[in-house]
């Protein structure tokens, strides 16, 4: 009965997101797919409760690169950009924006986490130019599969796969398989392989 009430909500979620998803189609023709994403995104951002999860599910399926099965993307969150890449099963906690990132399956970001698309968006080498007018260099960000970013935390850097980025942290410097990273600028901490089962402490 519960796998029946969760197809049917699917279904209406895959109807009601037409008119959303065609105001995308109709912003990405005319200002680009990105600035389209994000502004359909922000609208998309307000709808609350689980039936909100369910509607942003259905819509960024639509408007990024790929959605896994049972992504959760909650209340307040933003993708802007329209290469974005959710794994399965992955969980974007509520206040988030996420530039152009690759996140793989089973990863868990916690509330009010940054990913931009990069740490060198806006130039400032020159003094004769404001930085909002020199030339910035955008990238992918790509974080492994079943990682846990912890709250508040900034990630300019790629994560590699089953790492823990504790709350707060900001990345700067690529982390490396199975580390548990803190701090800012994150510093490794521990080793997810060396943390006995049932022992291990809360990071996040």
């Amino acid at each position: 009965m519960r796998e029946l009430i969760k197809m049917m909500m699917e279904m209406l979620a895959e109807v009601c997101i037409w008119f959303w998803w065609g105001m995308f189609e109709i912003r990405r023709r005319t200002m680009g797919a990105d600035r389209a994403c994000a502004a359909v995104g922000q609208r998309g951002s307000r709808w609350t409760g689980v039936w909100g999860e369910y509607l942003r599910r259905k819509l960024y399926g639509r408007m990024i690169r790929k959605m896994g099965e049972g992504v959760v993307i909650s209340f307040g969150t933003v993708l802007t950009k329209s290469t974005i890449e959710l794994g399965g099963r992955v969980y974007i906690g509520a206040y988030c924006l996420l530039g152009d990132v690759r996140v793989g399956a089973d990863t868990l970001i916690g509330d009010q986490v940054n990913i931009p698309s990069g740490g060198r968006q806006h130039g400032m080498g020159r003094l004769d130019v404001p930085m909002r007018e020199q030339e910035g260099e955008l990238r992918t960000i790509c974080i492994g599969d079943d990682c846990w970013i912890g709250s508040g935390s900034v990630v300019m850097a790629n994560v590699g796969n089953h790492c823990v980025v504790g709350a707060g942290s900001v990345v700067t410097r690529e982390v490396e398989d199975y580390k548990i990273v803190a701090g800012n600028p994150a510093r490794v901490i521990g080793d997810r392989r060396e943390k006995a089962e049932g022992t291990a402490e809360i990071w996040v």
